[in-house]
């Protein structure tokens, strides 16, 4: 399928050597496929500090999920990170309750995630 039937918009946006990544939506399966193929793109491009800006993502699978991990294996071994902003309750519980929180993190806002407080 192609990455043109995403529903899922997205921004990126570049502070110094942080890519803040704000989709918007619901990241089901499609749209999953398409988040991890632009975040293997900006990590091959040499972004290795991400920020997942979640605020306005109100359901997330399985799959984005996994392409959230696939980002972090990619980038942890270069001294880099995938961290979680402001996830919506239902988000936030499935973060929960995988445990992922302890992978990724959760910042109440896009600078406590850069500074990693």
């Amino acid at each position: 399928m192609s990455g043109d039937l995403s529903t899922m918009t997205h921004e990126v946006e570049r502070r110094d050597d942080v890519l803040i990544v704000t989709p918007h939506g619901r990241i089901a399966e499609l749209e999953a496929h398409h988040l991890e193929r632009e975040l293997l793109s900006l990590i091959e491009q040499g972004s290795v500090k991400l920020v997942m800006n979640l605020s306005d993502v109100s359901f997330i699978t399985s799959t984005a999920l996994g392409a959230l991990m696939v980002a972090h294996k990619r980038v942890k071994p270069k001294q880099g990170y995938v961290r979680i902003v402001r996830p919506q309750p239902l988000v936030r519980q499935i973060l929960e309750i995988t445990k992922l929180v302890k992978l990724f993190g959760l910042y109440h806002s896009v600078d406590a995630a850069i500074a990693g407080r």
